[in-house]
């Protein structure tokens, strides 16, 4: 995956990832057995399979989250395919010990537009991060990593300065 994304900036290449993970899956699996959690990575890895390119990627980014790779696939058409495969996951019928359970998926869509992403890990935090957008937002959903949206949320963190301090640096 490193290999497509040096590909992708010294050819000028498009460039999109997406990681999706099922929305709740943890409580679900302390409810339901490990048994649900093999029955999702099997039906999830199908249904990525066979619902993207040949020449796209696809493997775990973590233990529950499934990354996807598009190559040459602007931002656009890889939040399209997201939604997809989210709204195809969301008719499957995985059942375990006999229970038929309703699931949903979320996912974060990021790519490499701005020319300057250095790094693929860095495009793989930027889906994380718009994937903890599209949990926080009630999951069962597609969400694209934004600079703007990610400036803005940073920004509102505490100023770590004590306020008696920076009125002393003032009055200096």
């Amino acid at each position: 995956m490193k290999s497509e994304f040096a590909r992708s900036r010294r050819h000028g290449l498009p460039l999109t990832v997406v990681v999706c993970e099922v929305d709740r899956l943890r409580p679900l699996v302390d409810l339901h057995g490990a048994e649900l959690r093999e029955a999702v990575r099997e039906a999830l890895g199908k249904l990525m399979v066979e619902g993207t390119r040949s020449s796209d990627y696809v493997g775990t980014a973590s233990d529950d989250r499934f990354m996807l790779l598009l190559p040459h696939t602007e931002l656009d058409a890889a939040l399209a395919v997201a939604e997809r495969l989210r709204q195809r996951f969301s008719e499957l019928d995985i059942t375990v010990r006999g229970q038929a359970l309703a699931l949903s998926m979320s996912c974060g869509v990021t790519d490499n537009s701005d020319k300057e992403t250095l790094f693929f890990d860095t495009m793989l935090s930027q889906a994380e991060v718009a994937l903890d957008w599209a949990r926080h937002a009630r999951g069962n959903q597609a969400v694209a990593f934004s600079r703007e949206r990610f400036a803005a949320e940073e920004g509102t963190e505490p100023d770590r300065e004590d306020p008696p301090a920076a009125a002393a640096k003032e009055d200096a």
